[in-house]
C-alpha cells in the first residue's frame, strides 16, 4: 500500500516529465520542414510555447535582457506559424475549431512541462537554459527559426 501511495505522489512528476526532445521528436518525423506541416505545426507550436515561459523567466532579470528582447519576439513568430499552418491546412471554419482547441491543449501541456524543467533547472543547476530546455532552445534557435523566414 506504501509503494501504491508514494507511486500516486509521484505520478504528476512523471506526467510532466520531458517526453521527446525537438532534436529527437525532428529525428523521426524527418519530414518535419518540407511535406509533414502538421509535424511543423506541432514543432513550432512547442517552440512558441518555450519562448514564452522563457520570457515569463527572464521578465524581470537584468541580466538576461537580451535574451528577453528576443524571446517574446521568437514566440510570437512561432506562435503565429503554427496556426497559419493549421489554418491552411483545413478546409473549413469547424476544422478551424477543432484544430484551434486541440493546439490550445497542446499549449497548456507545454507551458505547464516547460514550466516545470525551467524552475527545476534554476533550482538544481542555477541556470535555466540547461538540459532539455537546452537542447530544446537550440533547436528553436538553429533548426526551426531558420526555415520561418
Amino acid at each position: 500500500m506504501k509503494k501504491l501511495l508514494i507511486l500516486l505522489l509521484m505520478a504528476p512528476n512523471f506526467l510532466l516529465a520531458m517526453p521527446l526532445t525537438l532534436s529527437e521528436y525532428i529525428a523521426k518525423n524527418p519530414s518535419w520542414n518540407s511535406s509533414d506541416r502538421s509535424s511543423l505545426s506541432y514543432i513550432t507550436l512547442r517552440c512558441g510555447v518555450l519562448f514564452e515561459q522563457i520570457t515569463e523567466f527572464y521578465k524581470n532579470n537584468a541580466e538576461k535582457k537580451e535574451i528577453y528582447k528576443i524571446a517574446p519576439t521568437d514566440a510570437i513568430n512561432f506562435f503565429r506559424s503554427s496556426s497559419d499552418i493549421y489554418k491552411t491546412s483545413c478546409i473549413n471554419y469547424e476544422c478551424i475549431k477543432v484544430e484551434e482547441k486541440d493546439s490550445q491543449e497542446k499549449e497548456k501541456k507545454w507551458a505547464l512541462i516547460y514550466k516545470e524543467e525551467l524552475m527545476n533547472n534554476i533550482n538544481n543547476n542555477d541556470e535555466m537554459i540547461y538540459g532539455y530546455i537546452k537542447s530544446d532552445f537550440s533547436t528553436c534557435k538553429i533548426k526551426v527559426k531558420p526555415i520561418l523566414k
